[in-house]
């Protein structure tokens, strides 16, 4: 009875010992600034994509082929070209988010009034959303059939790569982002950007 009572006790002060551990648990945090230039790794990071779309909103804004497209198209002074969204390349070994940073350009450009964008994505949906409406559920007079899109006057696609080298105890990596405007008329390269990031870092151990 005794030996008993002594696993007990010990057993509660396992559980006493465990709780007031978790107790003891707290978590901090605080809001950044998404704009402050912050390197935590050697990895690409937020301050990274802000730094490259502010460079290619710049860029492809300055650059003339909208008003190459209006003379060759002969277009008023008012009239936007469409642009679709195509895809960027990641060849680096990180897993990075490119949607967002296409996500963030076109937001961008688009809020400038320039150009008018395409969704490649949405536009399957739509598709399928007509086909719908064709199939005789929707009630006449609602239906929205095809015919009134507008078709893209270009395509903006880009990549993204990097290389890593190291000497001694220091490392660094090079990143190189490329986007580009294609006529899809024509098939005329009329833009590129390219903007190239590079961090240096030094590790150090520390023995036990």
């Amino acid at each position: 009875m005794l030996k008993m009572k002594k696993v007990i006790s010990v057993s509660s002060l396992f559980i006493a010992s465990t709780l007031s551990l978790t107790s003891c648990t707290s978590f901090q945090g605080d809001y950044g600034d998404p704009d402050q230039a912050q390197i935590l790794d050697d990895r690409w990071n937020p301050t990274d994509a802000t730094q490259t779309v502010k460079k290619m909103v710049t860029d492809m804004t300055a650059a003339p082929w909208i008003l190459n497209w209006r003379e060759d198209m002969q277009k008023k002074a008012a009239d936007r070209p469409f642009v679709l969204v195509d895809d960027m390349e990641n060849r680096t070994s990180e897993v990075i988010d490119t949607k967002a940073l296409f996500e963030d350009l076109r937001s961008q450009i688009l809020n400038n009034g320039k150009v008018r964008f395409l969704d490649g994505d949405l536009r399957k949906k739509i598709l399928d959303e007509y086909k719908y409406q064709q199939s005789g559920v929707v009630k006449k007079g609602a239906v929205k059939g095809p015919g009134n899109q507008h078709g893209a006057d270009f395509f903006l696609s880009g990549a993204i790569s990097s290389i890593n080298s190291k000497q001694g105890g220091k490392s660094s990596v090079q990143y190189q982002i490329e986007m580009k405007l294609t006529n899809i008329s024509t098939g005329e390269l009329v833009w590129s950007g390219i903007e190239k990031i590079r961090k240096n870092f030094k590790r150090s151990s520390i023995g036990w």
